[in-house]
């Protein structure tokens, strides 16, 4: 009579393959994380970029004046030029650069956690004119995280209300958490 075949695991193989698979794990965790960070910033940048350029149009097709800044629909705007706790943006039907309660919140920003995002200390807020153009010195919004200044990206938006997005090449260590 034949001994029938044994088709389990060695405790040497079982230690060989947990072995491997630590080791694979604790070299993707590093990537998944670089990966999550980039992808957060990503996700910022383009959600404030997006929400200016729908101010910028909703200025334009309303033949309106259009605010947006740093703040949140129960506070109005915050008047500091930090954006990382969330942002707002209104038609501003008076003219007057803040949130009235008649006024409508066209769009409305959620905080970032781990990053900071700051504008020109002279720009605390963007405002779109009827005819598109966003007036005063050109602007620019910062987005740093723990990347440092090499991985920061920047907002760019020039007097005649012209969005873009660029590489924050300029902004200081201080500035990045």
């Amino acid at each position: 009579m034949a001994v029938p075949k044994s088709s389990a695991f060695t405790l040497l193989e079982m230690m060989t393959t947990v072995s491997i698979m630590a080791i694979l794990v604790s070299l993707g965790i590093p990537a998944f994380q670089e990966y999550a960070r980039k992808q957060a910033m990503s996700a910022a940048v383009h959600a404030l970029h997006s929400d200016l350029l729908m101010g910028r149009s909703h200025a334009i097709h309303q033949d309106m004046q259009v605010v947006g800044c740093p703040g949140s629909p129960g506070q109005g705007c915050t008047g500091v030029n930090d954006w990382s706790e969330g942002w707002i943006i209104f038609g501003d039907d008076n003219e007057d650069r803040n949130l009235q309660d008649d006024e409508n919140i066209l769009r409305h920003g959620q905080s970032v956690p781990d990053l900071l995002i700051l504008s020109s200390a002279s720009r605390t807020s963007i405002r779109f004119y009827p005819n598109g153009s966003a007036p005063g010195s050109n602007g620019s919004i910062s987005f740093c995280d723990s990347g440092g200044p090499e991985k920061a990206r920047k907002l760019v938006i020039s007097n005649l209300g012209r969005i873009r997005r660029d590489s924050a090449t300029t902004i200081s260590d201080a500035q990045c958490p």
